[in-house]
């Protein structure tokens, strides 16, 4: 039987734990794009709900200002 190398057995031992490290390095990478692709987008949905509600606020303290400068408001007051 030949004898292989104690060299030769620790360069293979080395490349297969630096094989699965890159390995595991590259799934947790590839799980944490994912997971910030889903952020990303949830935020950006929010962000225009958001936008969705100041302009319907604006709109709804817009009509409250006209309501309370208007004459038959004034009229009411004076009762």
């Amino acid at each position: 039987m030949d004898r292989v190398p104690l060299s030769n057995i620790i360069l293979r031992a080395l490349i297969a734990v630096l094989s699965l490290a890159l390995t595991v390095s590259v799934g947790t990478w590839w799980r944490a794009r994912q997971d910030l692709q889903i952020v990303t987008a949830a935020n950006a949905s929010v962000r225009k709900t958001l936008g969705d509600l100041m302009v319907a606020i604006t709109q709804r303290e817009r009509d409250i200002d006209r309501l309370t400068k208007s004459p038959c408001n004034a009229d009411e007051r004076s009762q």
